[in-house]
C-alpha cells in the first residue's frame, strides 16, 4: 500500500470508528430507555437488564456497520477535497479511482466484518439473551404477562390478564384460550390465578366448550401454564431454531427442504439468507457511492454531500423494510426484494464516479 493510500485509510478509519461506536452507544441507550419502566416497577436487577443489552449489541453491530462506513468515508472525502488535497494528487497523476481505493478497501473489510458478526456473534448473542430472559421471568414471574394484553406461551395457549394482583405470585382475571387440532377452542376464566415454582395454575377457573350446537360451561381446575415456554415468547425471539439463529448453511438446507415438501415453503429462509448477504454488501456499495456523492458537494467546506449521503442511507433502510415486505408476500422474487436497492445505489455510485473523472 502506498504512503497515500495509508493516509486516505486513516483519514476514513478515524470518522468510522467514532460513528460506529456512536451508533451503537445510541442503540444502547435506546433499549435501556424502553426497558426502564420494567426495572423501576418489576425489581429487575440492572446487572440482567445491561446484561442483555449487551447480548444485543451484535445485531445492533451489523446495523450500524453500513452506516459508520457511509460516514468515516463521506467525511474523509470532504476533508481531502475541501483541503484541495484530491486536487494536488490528481495533479501528480493519481486517478480518482486510486484515490477512491482505500474507502473501496475500508468498505470491503466492512462487508466481511458484517458478514462475520452476523454468522457469528448474531446467533450466540440471541440464545443467550433468551436464556436470560427466561431466567428473568421466572425470577420475576409476573413480567410474562402484561395486563390487558394476550400473550402466546407457544405451547397452542393464549392467556389474557386484566391486572396484577399486589399478593406476590397472582394474576387477577385470569383468561386462558387453549386451540385443539381440527375442534373448537376451549375458553376457561379465573378471578385468579398463582404460580407455582415455574407453573402458572388458574384457581377457581369456569370452563367454556362449543360443542357446535351450543356453549357448554363446566367447573374446571383450569390449564398449567408452563413458564419457560412463555419466557421464550416474552422475549420475542423465535428460539433455537429461528432463522435470524442460523447459518448461511443452515438457511440454505431449511430452504431445500421447505421447498422440497411444497413450492414456496421456503421463501422466508431464502429472503433471510439473500437479505442477510445484502446486509454486508451494502458497506461496500456505501463506501463506494460516499466518494462521487461527497465530491459532488465538497468545495467550500460544504457538508451538503454528507447530509446527502445520509438522506440515501435513510431512504436504502426505508425502500429495504418495503422490498423485504413485499418479497415476504410473494409480490417480488426473493433476489429482487433482497438486492433492489444494493443494486440501484451500486448503478448510482457508478454513474457519479464516471461524472467525476
Amino acid at each position: 500500500m502506498r504512503i497515500a493510500d495509508r493516509y486516505i485509510f486513516v483519514e476514513a478509519i478515524g470518522p468510522f470508528a467514532v460513528a460506529l461506536l456512536a451508533f451503537i452507544v445510541l442503540i444502547a441507550g435506546h433499549m435501556l430507555f424502553t426497558v426502564v419502566e420494567v426495572i423501576v416497577e418489576h425489581g429487575v436487577p440492572l446487572p440482567s437488564v445491561l446484561r442483555f443489552v449487551a447480548l444485543q449489541m451484535p445485531d445492533a453491530a451489523v446495523m450500524a456497520l453500513p452506516i459508520a462506513t457511509l460516514m468515516g468515508c463521506s467525511l474523509a472525502a470532504n476533508r481531502l477535497a475541501s483541503d484541495n488535497e484530491i486536487v494536488a494528487m490528481r495533479a501528480g497523476g493519481i486517478t480518482l479511482g486510486r484515490v477512491l481505493w482505500p474507502m473501496w478497501l475500508l468498505g470491503l473489510l466492512a462487508s466481511l466484518a458484517t458478514l462475520a458478526i452476523s454468522e457469528g456473534a448474531v446467533p450466540w448473542s440471541k440464545r443467550q439473551a433468551e436464556l436470560l430472559v427466561r431466567d428473568m421471568v421466572l425470577r420475576r414471574q409476573s413480567l410474562a404477562f402484561e395486563p390487558g394484553r394476550f400473550t402466546d406461551t407457544g405451547q397452542g395457549i393464549s392467556i389474557f390478564v386484566g391486572e396484577r394482583s399486589p399478593v406476590p405470585g397472582e394474576l387477577r382475571d385470569v383468561m386462558v384460550f387453549q386451540t385443539q387440532p381440527g375442534d373448537y377452542p376451549l375458553v376457561s376464566a379465573a378471578p385468579r390465578a398463582v404460580f407455582r415454582g415455574d407453573r402458572l395454575y388458574p384457581a377457581g377457573a369456569r370452563f367454556y366448550y362449543f360443542d357446535g350446537m351450543g356453549l357448554t360451561t363446566l367447573r374446571s381446575a383450569g390449564v398449567e401454564v408452563d413458564l419457560r415456554q412463555v419466557g421464550a415468547a416474552t422475549s420475542g425471539m423465535p428460539g433455537p431454531t429461528g432463522m435470524s439463529e442460523m447459518s448461511l448453511r443452515e438457511l440454505a438446507d431449511e430452504h431445500r427442504r421447505a421447498e422440497e415438501i411444497r413450492e414456496g415453503n421456503g421463501r422466508s429462509y431464502a429472503l433471510e439468507l439473500h437479505g442477510r448477504l445484502a446486509m454486508a454488501a451494502s458497506c461496500l456499495i456505501f463506501a463506494a457511492l460516499a466518494g462521487p456523492v461527497t465530491l459532488r458537494f465538497a468545495r467550500g467546506q460544504s457538508l451538503v454531500g454528507i447530509l446527502a449521503a445520509m438522506v440515501i442511507t435513510f431512504g436504502y433502510f426505508l425502500v429495504m423494510i418495503w422490498t423485504r415486505a413485499l418479497g415476504e408476500g410473494g409480490a417480488l422474487p426473493v433476489p429482487v426484494a433482497a438486492w433492489a436497492q444494493n443494486a440501484v445505489l451500486l448503478a448510482a455510485a457508478a454513474l457519479g464516479a464516471a461524472r467525476l473523472r
